[in-house]
């Protein structure tokens, strides 16, 4: 559990000097664009001035989710919707003085005029209008304050609520020397002393006003209110939401809360799995812009079941010779991908695994590679390799073969390298993530080391135990129990490592139950398998298919398998207690019927719930 030093000493760290000028200049942009169109903003201006509230800077890159949910995606819609009340309430927020703001601001935030905007877009008004005395606001963010300064909780919903929030942010940042621009991420890290998920969807349920009025009825309406969005992305069925029309008030919503031993709403992350793109792949490139068109049109019915995503696990063979012209056709497709991304409402980072078609392939008469065709059969080989005085050059050797991978990984904007170790061979990582209250871990191997020319390799390869033990700072146990779930990523199935590889894989490298999922491809095909064994946990293996390649390739019979093109996308969520964790999938394939070809739920390799989904739990492994 966090304490108060940690939070301060961990948002100092954060808010760098370029994140505070990202976020200065998006405002001061925002700024112009209000004053130039005040009542007057069209769809487009509004668009555009919530991606300016969103633009952060993190891990060296410009991104736009600051956020989160909270302005993006589907409360994003629902302000362009309600264009007219937008129009209304922005000039009286920009000129309002104190006694307005007490008179009105509650009852703004309650009329409905604003739906999707929660309390942070009318608080990202004046933040803009004044950044210095007036602070970004959700419930969440009220409850981190009264965490770190030790005040009484605040109700937003109060008459002087939000001033007397913005007052004593103010006087925080100031007693710690914090940048105002840095409130949110120090107020989302204080919701964690409270037990809440730090979580900034505007749409979240507010506390109600002290004098609370008769309920509203319902309104009839094709859109959904912020309650609803909320709910929604949460994945809770149509019976399960709640209106606010239909929650009793509380009785005094002034008196202090007790902090809850668990966060008021699930932490959960939401992810995508890639795999097998073969970027490059000769006398197909012609059949991918229909692919990605038909792709881009899936991500969108998808993003309303299990949006947004915050990573995206790409499991190898990324290109199709590991060339580094083909490394730089591929940063021209994700570019298109993560604008795609961007316009739906989600920023994810991207977490990879080399594949075996992702590294220059030496002849097969490369002494090097006569050597670790040995593999299996000489301990006294494996043992050098991993020595880390390896004076034979064997790891040197790999480097080179896998070198346009690992320069593709260090310049890839969107690649995830905070927090993350690098393992003993190329592309051997682990990272820690900390997302909306849920510490993730994940660990990704390279099974392709030893598959360095063409031909049959099953049950010819490995995952070597001890790849694992340099990933997890020569302590895996430990260093699993510092998330709440791990996630392995590897390129192979275990079924193509060697047997005695594979039983070493099995007890050394993936026991059943240290890990939510084992993510994987090569295969071409989606599948999922739960295996448990007397009674035990169960281990999870996630197959992912194909997402583009044509050529045929050997299977069993020979020649003549058929790729497929596929991805899955889904969410971990913590459940009650924190005890459980819930990982939920929704498989998607490619279909070809009169109308065309489509993507849509693979109901060919899954047992599908009516969301197209399927869920299994898995015990949580954080220790305190």
């Amino acid at each position: 559990m966090l304490d108060r030093q940690q939070v301060l000493h961990q948002t100092r760290t954060r808010l760098h000097p370029e994140r505070i000028a990202r976020r200065e200049g998006a405002l001061a942009r925002a700024r112009m664009l209000i004053e130039g169109s005040l009542g007057q903003l069209d769809e487009t201006g509004l668009r555009r001035l919530l991606q300016l509230f969103n633009a952060d800077h993190v891990d060296g890159r410009d991104v736009n989710n600051r956020f989160a949910t909270g302005l993006v995606g589907n409360n994003a819609n629902l302000l362009v919707a309600a264009l007219d009340g937008v129009n209304a309430a922005v000039p009286s927020l920009w000129q309002a003085d104190d006694a307005w703001l007490a008179e009105h601001l509650a009852a703004l935030r309650r009329g409905g005029s604003l739906p999707g905007g929660g309390w942070l877009f009318p608080s990202m008004i004046l933040h803009t209008r004044d950044p210095m005395r007036f602070s970004p606001a959700t419930t969440t963010m009220a409850r981190g304050l009264a965490a770190i300064d030790g005040g009484p909780p605040i109700a937003l919903g109060k008459p002087t609520g939000y001033l007397d929030y913005s007052a004593r942010v103010r006087k925080l940042l100031e007693e710690h020397t914090i940048s105002p621009h840095g409130a949110d991420v120090l107020l989302w890290q204080g919701a964690q002393l409270a037990g809440e998920a730090a979580d900034s969807d505007a749409g979240e349920l507010e506390e109600s006003p002290a004098a609370t009025p008769a309920p509203e009825p319902a309104r009839p309406t094709a859109g959904r209110d912020a309650t609803t969005v909320d709910l929604a992305a949460r994945g809770l069925d149509s019976s399960d939401k709640l209106s606010r029309s239909t929650r009793p008030p509380e009785k005094d919503p002034s008196a202090p809360r007790p902090a809850p031993s668990t966060p008021a709403r699930p932490a959960s992350v939401g992810w995508l799995h890639l795999t097998d793109l073969h970027q490059g792949m000769g006398g197909t490139s012609w059949l991918w812009p229909n692919v990605m068109a038909t792709l881009f049109d899936d991500l969108a019915r998808l993003h309303d079941l299990c949006g947004p995503w915050d990573l995206v696990l790409f499991t190898g063979d990324l290109t199709q010779r590991g060339s580094a012209d083909e490394f730089k056709k591929l940063d021209a497709t994700l570019d298109r991908l993560w604008r795609r991304f961007d316009q739906l409402g989600s920023q994810p980072r991207l977490i990879t695994v080399p594949g075996n078609h992702d590294l220059r392939r030496p002849s097969d008469l490369d002494p090097y590679v006569l050597a670790l065709s040995q593999w299996h059969a000489n301990a006294r080989l494996r043992d050098q390799v991993f020595d880390v005085n390896d004076s034979l050059g064997y790891r040197e050797r790999l480097a080179q073969i896998f070198r346009p991978y690992t320069a593709w990984v260090d310049s890839c904007r969107w690649h995830v390298r905070d927090r993350r170790t690098l393992g003993i061979l190329p592309g051997d990582s682990s990272t820690s993530l900390s997302l909306h209250g849920l510490e993730l871990g994940v660990i990704g191997l390279n099974s392709a080391f030893l598959q360095l020319t063409g031909g049959d390799y099953q049950e010819r390869l490995a995952v070597d135990p001890r790849q694992l033990h340099v990933v997890c700072d020569e302590d895996a146990p430990e260093w699993l129990q510092r998330h709440h779930i791990n996630l392995l990523l590897t390129h192979h199935p275990p079924e193509w490592l060697h047997p005695q590889a594979r039983q070493d894989f099995r007890q050394e490298v993936d026991p059943a139950g240290r890990f939510a999922a084992h993510f994987f491809g090569h295969m071409h095909e989606g599948t999922a398998t739960s295996t448990a064994h007397g009674g035990g946990h169960a281990r999870h293996a996630l197959q992912g298919a194909s997402l583009f390649g044509l050529e045929e390739h050997d299977g069993p019979g020979g020649r003549g398998v058929t790729r497929l093109h596929g991805f899955s996308a889904g969410r971990f969520e913590l459940l009650p207690g924190a005890a459980q964790a819930r990982v939920r999938v929704f498989p998607r394939r490619m279909f070809t019927s009169a109308g065309g070809r489509k993507i849509d739920r693979d109901v060919s390799a899954y047992h599908l719930d009516e969301r197209g989904s399927f869920a299994y739990e898995v015990p949580t492994a954080r220790r305190t």
